[in-house]
């Protein structure tokens, strides 16, 4: 079972990195990632995935950079739960407002305090080349990773923040377009 997973997880990880996908695959992908880290906790790690039923379909379309979900939610288990003894839940939560979709990744971890995450959210905030200079020095760049790919792919008006509190847990929020082709990106040259 764990070399099958561990094969499905390296397939989606490796081909053609660059395609949307929809939120349905990548939720896929997100599930054989907790699989394999449930071998790890066993049952000291719980995954939750939350959505309005009646926008079920309208969700599971919408296409999303391939490889949005997955590395916040290895940082969740990692920054968050795996420092607990006690082990902890983690949450993808899906909203559509007008236009837009809202995830938000959640974990009830350790958090972090207020200067670390005033520095994550700015270097969020940063264009892609600084971020990339710092953060060679610094590492740590998964979230930085995928905000750029958001930002580059359809407008600096989406893309992610993060909040959280000490000894509480961290939500990373994700803003896109609801798109359900792809020819409907603002940047399409990034395919070309």
């Amino acid at each position: 079972d764990m070399t099958e997973a561990l094969a499905r997880f390296f397939r989606y990880t490796i081909t053609k990195v660059e395609n949307l996908v929809s939120v349905e695959e990548e939720l896929d992908n997100c599930e054989t990632y907790f699989g394999i880290q449930k071998y790890r906790f066993g049952d000291r790690l719980k995954l939750h995935i939350q959505y309005d039923v009646e926008e079920y379909e309208r969700i599971m379309n919408c296409r999303i950079p391939k490889l949005t979900l997955q590395p916040i939610l290895e940082n969740s288990i990692i920054h968050g739960i795996e420092l607990k003894i006690e082990g902890g839940n983690l949450y993808i939560r899906f909203q559509c407002t007008g236009d837009r979709l809202i995830i938000r990744i959640s974990d009830d971890g350790v958090g972090m305090d207020e200067m670390t995450l005033a520095r994550l959210n700015q270097k969020l905030g940063k264009s892609t080349k600084t971020i990339h200079d710092e953060e060679e020095k610094q590492g740590g760049i998964a979230l930085v990773n995928v905000n750029n790919r958001i930002h580059l792919l359809f407008g600096d008006e989406y893309g992610m923040h993060v909040y959280s509190v000490a000894g509480e847990g961290t939500d990373v929020e994700i803003t896109i377009p609801i798109l359900n082709d792809d020819r409907q990106i603002k940047n399409r040259s990034v395919f070309a």
